[in-house]
């Protein structure tokens, strides 16, 4: 097992989620972050968007990985064909052995047959590319529907990029979907969290922190997804809440980084 660094490790650094602090960093800066982190493998997803980048912006960055001995990863949001085949180019162009994709996008989220429809004329083509489609968990579908969909569309080319906390938004803990789901997983995404009180002790609010200070064991989803031997990317996510200011919640964000990367090979004992 892979120990993983993601753009979603470090989505306040990057920017994009408040209007005042857009997009700032680029693939290779995130490179440069995750060579200092010492990690094997990057996954960029979709909030580093990389599908405007040319073949030779491509090849730069995939030499400039390569130099450094860390594989990339590609991760997109929206299965819209047009969209699909683009991320798929750019998969084929850096290397990356998954294309990890979220399901829905703004303003479309597909019925399952629509799913499959979408999904099921590209199976040839990612089948000759050696390259497999990883649908992560994500809010709205259940486990049973992502179970569905691979068994119809054929787990020989798709999987499931098992995210331990996502499918909360679809009223299932850790505890029913690692079971359910890491049976098909081909990525992981470790992303702790704890569960607080809210103000006025009426509700709770689901909260981010460091991999290993929450409530999520990280060495039961290893040994649900196969163990410290299988050939799989653990992919470290953050939910860093925010902070007094931008500049302290970075800051945090970069030190719970640190922490969930050292965490992460102390439990693969690596």
């Amino acid at each position: 097992m892979k120990v993983g660094f993601s753009s979603f490790t470090l989505p306040w650094a990057i920017g994009g989620i408040e209007s005042e602090h857009p997009i700032s960093m680029s693939a290779l800066e995130l490179l440069e972050r995750a060579k200092e982190l010492g990690v094997d493998v990057l996954q960029i997803a979709d909030n580093l968007p990389i599908g405007a980048l040319s073949d030779d912006e491509l090849q730069d960055l995939k030499s400039k990985a390569d130099s450094y001995s860390i594989a990339i990863e590609v991760g997109t949001r929206g299965i819209k064909s047009e969209n699909l085949a683009n991320y798929l180019r750019i998969a084929k162009a850096l290397g990356s052995p998954i294309l990890r994709v979220v399901i829905d996008s703004k303003g479309h989220e597909p019925t399952i047959d629509e799913i499959l429809a979408l999904l099921t004329p590209f199976k040839s083509e990612f089948k000759s590319a050696n390259i497999k489609l990883a649908i992560e968990n994500h809010d709205r579908l259940t486990c049973a529907e992502f179970n569905e969909i691979i068994d119809r569309a054929g787990e020989d080319w798709i999987g499931i990029c098992l995210d331990t906390v996502n499918s909360l938004g679809a009223v299932e803990a850790p505890n029913t979907v690692i079971p359910a789901l890491a049976p098909r997983a081909i990525n992981v995404h470790m992303k702790d969290f704890e569960i607080v009180r809210s103000n006025g002790q009426m509700g709770f609010t689901v909260r981010g922190t460091a991999l290993g200070q929450g409530r999520l064991n990280v060495k039961e989803v290893i040994n649900a997804v196969g163990g410290v031997q299988r050939d799989i990317t653990a992919v470290i996510e953050l939910w860093t809440p925010r902070q007094d200011s931008y500049e302290a919640t970075v800051a945090l964000e970069n030190e719970w980084a640190i922490q969930s990367v050292n965490y992460l090979r102390q439990s693969l004992g690596s």
